[in-house]
């Protein structure tokens, strides 16, 4: 799998086009400008994608503090959690069959960028 450091435009131009799969390291600064650079440019390829995020690392990196603060704010996460999964459910349906997938690493700041096609 490829590797780009930063926003380098033209080289996630070249790995899209020819429909491979990559990761965009680097993007402290930039994290969010990432997401949205590569989503548009596959739109803009005529493409479809689904955004996701990497929960595991996230889940990982929460640690105990998560653990304290899901017991303790058990009703507020519950209801979060059904707003959740019902928007999540909701997004999935509206890019059914997406030809990339970018899956978003909250913890490390990169992204993952698969071609599922």
């Amino acid at each position: 799998m490829s590797v780009v450091t930063g926003l380098n435009e033209t080289q996630i131009d070249g790995l899209l086009k020819n429909r491979e799969s990559f990761e965009v390291v680097g993007l402290r600064g930039n994290f969010m400008a990432g997401v949205k650079l590569v989503e548009t440019k596959i739109e803009a390829l005529g493409m479809k994608c689904r955004v996701k995020s990497d929960l595991k690392s996230t889940v990982v990196q929460g640690g105990i503090l998560g653990g304290v603060l899901g017991v303790v704010s058990a009703p507020v996460t519950l209801t979060a959690a059904a707003v959740g999964i019902a928007a999540g459910v909701g997004h999935t349906l509206a890019t059914y069959d997406p030809d990339y997938e970018i899956i978003k690493d909250y913890v490390n700041k990169q992204l993952k960028v698969v071609y599922k096609k």
